[in-house]
């Protein structure tokens, strides 16, 4: 999903902005989805959301290399295959399993919740850049433990 994000939106720290949301929505809608059909497609139609809201909220289009007739086209095209995505959900799986209990929780709270990040630092007594640090390192670390599994199993990354 991350790399579809970055396929629409070259700015790392847009794309991390996009990606928190988009995951809180597809937390908020995963009891909406088919399991008789692909997940990935399924999942970047709330990163391509994401993707529109932020174009918008910033109305910096000139900023993006796409037209939004070549977003939608890029949004419908379904380039990874069921196999992949279903070894991706495994290492995925994986990973979290290697994350200490405090970090699972932040991000359980942080995706599975429907608060924001302010509320979590509330709860937490963290103040939001803390906690958005911290969930940047996770996501980090969560991100190379994935690409190393999968290049394990033979994906490329």
């Amino acid at each position: 999903m991350q790399a579809f994000a970055f396929s629409l939106v070259p700015n790392r720290a847009d794309v991390e902005d996009i990606m928190q949301e988009a995951l809180a929505a597809l937390w908020e809608k995963f009891a909406d989805y088919d399991p008789e059909r692909p997940f990935l497609p399924w999942a970047n139609r709330f990163v391509y959301r994401q993707v529109q809201m932020h174009r918008r909220k910033h109305a910096i289009r000139q900023k993006y290399m796409f037209s939004e007739e070549t977003l939608e086209q890029l949004a419908g095209d379904e380039p990874i295959s069921a196999i992949r995505e279903e070894a991706m959900s495994h290492a995925l799986d994986q990973c979290l399993t290697k994350l200490s209990d405090s970090q699972r929780n932040l991000v359980n709270q942080r995706y599975l919740a429907k608060g924001s990040l302010q509320d979590l630092a509330k709860e937490s007594g963290r103040n939001v850049d803390a906690l958005y640090k911290s969930l940047e390192r996770i996501r980090n670390r969560l991100y190379d433990c994935i690409h190393h599994r999968l290049a394990q199993e033979g994906f490329g990354t």
